[in-house]
């Protein structure tokens, strides 16, 4: 049952074509295994990368993908460090493949952005203001090291709906630039559930008291009214394009090429679940 575990998750990171390290197998577990860990990735192969038969192939390309993703990174903390002079802004995080160093050429910047709660979508429009002025804001056509904001949270709507394997491995594997006030914890807290996909990924804070959802405390009425204008001009001018985005006054979710139904499906055919 524990080689089965190894080669479940083998499966899963095959699908990206993403071998895994011995620390990334046992961190992306997805069912426990007991001592014998090491002795049984010694059957499998001898490291430091471990692939499924017959694609030891991928082991050069996660290095090709790993030397692309360098720039990118460093492009991508670059704009962050501007991003968070926005006041409102409480978390950062690198998403998709350049979180696991797994980018190629061609591929944007994805970002996950946490703001205060009725803040969401004046923090929007001060971001992609930004990123259109620079120059640097992804769009159709537009795309290789473009920033593309493509998840946007309110604080108090931390917990993320799709709660499966798929999901769960996005958050793990998001990359925080910035975190203010502990934000990035209690997003972990809140979304405590990827310990019955991924036990071992990561460690889920334990706080003092028990997390509610934030208190909006503050009372500019001014501020409260451009939020609202924010969102519904900005909805307005969306109207047009909208397709599968999530638009709520706190959630945004902008994901055209979603592949995670098709993950998990093709994670299914393999008859991993």
């Amino acid at each position: 049952m524990s080689k089965q575990a190894i080669l479940k998750t083998l499966h899963y990171a095959d699908i990206f074509d993403y071998p895994l390290t011995a620390e990334e197998i046992k961190k992306f577990l997805v069912e426990p295994v007991g001592a014998a860990f090491a002795e049984i990735l010694l059957q499998i192969g001898s490291g430091p990368y471990y692939c499924l038969p017959g694609r030891e192939g991928i082991i050069e390309l996660r290095r090709r993908r790993e030397v692309y993703s360098q720039p990118k990174l460093k492009k991508v903390k670059k704009v962050a460090a501007i991003l968070t002079l926005i006041p409102w802004i409480k978390l950062i995080g690198v998403t998709g493949a350049l979180a696991a160093g797994n980018s190629v050429e061609e591929d944007d910047l994805d970002l996950m952005i946490v703001t205060a709660p009725r803040r969401l979508w004046l923090t929007r429009g001060l971001v992609v203001s930004f990123l259109l002025l620079t120059r640097q804001y992804r769009r159709p056509g537009k795309i290789k090291d473009m920033v593309c904001p493509n998840l946007m949270l309110s604080e108090e709507a931390l917990e993320f709906p799709d709660q499966d394997l798929f999901t769960a491995h996005e958050i793990v594997q998001m990359r925080p630039i910035y975190d203010r006030e502990n934000t990035y914890q209690k997003f972990l807290r809140a979304n405590s559930w990827i310990k019955n996909f991924l036990p071992n990924a990561v460690r889920i804070p334990k706080l003092k008291r028990q997390m509610s959802k934030p208190q909006v405390k503050c009372q500019n009425f001014l501020l409260n009214f451009l939020e609202k204008l924010a969102y519904r001009l900005q909805l307005r001018y969306m109207l047009e394009k909208r397709t599968t985005e999530v638009t709520t006054p706190s959630v945004i979710r902008f994901h055209p090429n979603d592949i995670r139904q098709w993950v998990l499906e093709e994670y299914k055919r393999r008859k991993c679940v």
